[in-house]
């Protein structure tokens, strides 16, 4: 009889110890999952991978990946990652997710054609057309001063202009330097006239009456005699009891 009274507790103590056990070994278990959780892991390169490619790199991590978003890129591909977050090389706690976004590829634009408008003009006809300029260079040319000649890329289809356009701009015809006369005395009007069938900016401005010297002749000019002049230059003249 006491054998048989005997099993049964022995039976509960088993079950019991049993429990016991799974008890301790589930909380092993989600101890061990947390330590593992708390670690700190590198965050690897995911940058010019695709989403899957990336995702599986990122799981030899014990890290995520989460798509944040798309960017144009003109050097990356597009479909695949232009940018992370955390960078490569930064630590980030196991189990959590690297923000990525992908990219668009470069953007395309049109380019407006510019030549033959002033530099003022093609700057911001590019500028709106998502080219803004880069250089400018100049050179004597047939064209008027401060005209677009050539421009670079040509009008039309283009990608993401990265380091910008460049434009051509005429200094006006090659030799259109003169050496500014010596044209004190001489009549103011004759004088403008000349001056400005060379092509140059002429202005005359009253000065003091001299009744020793014929009236409307110059007094004084600006620049002075010797002083190389061109287009783009502006003449000043002070005549003799008011302009002429």
């Amino acid at each position: 009889m006491t054998e048989t009274r005997s099993l049964p507790r022995l039976l509960r103590l088993l079950v019991l110890g049993a429990a016991l056990s799974a008890v301790a070994g589930a909380t092993a278990l989600a101890t061990m999952r947390r330590v593992l959780d708390a670690q700190e892991v590198v965050v690897p390169d995911l940058r010019a991978r695709r989403v899957a490619e990336a995702g599986a790199l990122a799981a030899e991590h014990r890290l995520g990946v989460r798509v944040e978003g798309r960017r144009h890129d003109p050097r990356v591909e597009e479909g695949k990652v232009a940018a992370q977050e955390p960078d490569a090389g930064a630590t980030l706690k196991a189990g959590r997710s690297v923000k990525v976004w992908l990219s668009l590829g470069p953007r395309r634009i049109v380019v407006p054609d510019v030549r033959g408008q002033t530099m003022r003009a093609a700057r911001l006809a590019l500028e709106q057309a998502g080219a803004p300029v880069a250089r400018v260079l100049e050179a004597p040319g047939p064209a008027a001063e401060d005209t677009v000649m050539l421009q670079e890329p040509p009008p039309g289809p283009a990608e993401d202009l990265g380091a910008g356009a460049s434009i051509l701009v005429s200094r006006g015809p090659a030799g259109a330097d003169y050496v500014m006369p010596d044209v004190i005395g001489r009549p103011g009007e004759d004088v403008m006239l000349s001056l400005r069938a060379a092509g140059l900016s002429v202005t005359a401005v009253p000065g003091k009456l001299y009744p020793g010297a014929p009236a409307g002749a110059v007094l004084k000019q600006t620049p002075a005699s010797g002083h190389r002049v061109s287009p783009r230059s502006v003449v000043t003249l002070e005549l003799n009891g008011g302009a002429s």
